[in-house]
């Protein structure tokens, strides 16, 4: 990524203390969707990673990385895949338990979403510890594609979650920020 879009989105990012709790420095990227022109900087560069790099499917995990992954999806011209929570899915899908801090969640996607021939781009907004990225990676795993790789537009990078994933995916992100 350029530098120049590395600083207007270090400019742009609210950070908003104790949200949803005390102790969180919240990240807020919609400071960048209500920037027009810097939202289609972002979604532009995303666009161009998917070139590069032969993706065949952009998947976004709920909810935020659906603005971005469904976005690029269609700047990139390939099918979006949504990873959801659990119970949003109607019809046959693949479920992916994971464990929270305070507890266990699960994601879901479609059974049709994916195939073997795939390179699966997973996109979200942010990443923390990374359980969340972990379990769509996981999900994804189920239908054996080529390869999966990840951006943020955010990484935590006190926390650990990018290098995790980073020893078994290539991943990346546009900032490193402090949580």
């Amino acid at each position: 990524m350029n530098d120049k879009l590395k600083k207007q989105l270090e400019k742009k990012i609210r950070v908003i203390p104790n949200f949803p709790k005390k102790g969180i420095l919240f990240q807020d990227i919609t400071s960048i969707t209500d920037d027009q022109k810097l939202f289609k900087k972002v979604i532009t560069k995303l666009k161009e990673y998917s070139i590069k790099n032969d993706i065949t499917k952009i998947a976004g995990i709920e909810a935020r990385g659906f603005i971005f992954g469904s976005a690029a999806a269609i700047q990139s011209n390939l099918p979006f895949i949504p990873i959801r929570k659990k119970g949003k899915l109607p019809g046959k899908i693949y479920k992916q338990k994971y464990k929270l801090e305070y507890g266990i969640d699960e994601i879901e996607v479609h059974k049709n979403a994916a195939n073997k021939k795939d390179k699966i781009l997973i996109i979200d907004d942010l990443i923390a510890t990374g359980g969340t990225a972990v379990a769509a990676a996981n999900l994804m795993r189920k239908f054996n594609p080529q390869e999966i790789q990840f951006h943020f537009i955010i990484n935590l990078y006190n926390l650990n979650g990018m290098k995790k994933l980073q020893t078994r995916f290539k991943s990346s992100s546009f900032l490193n920020c402090l949580g």
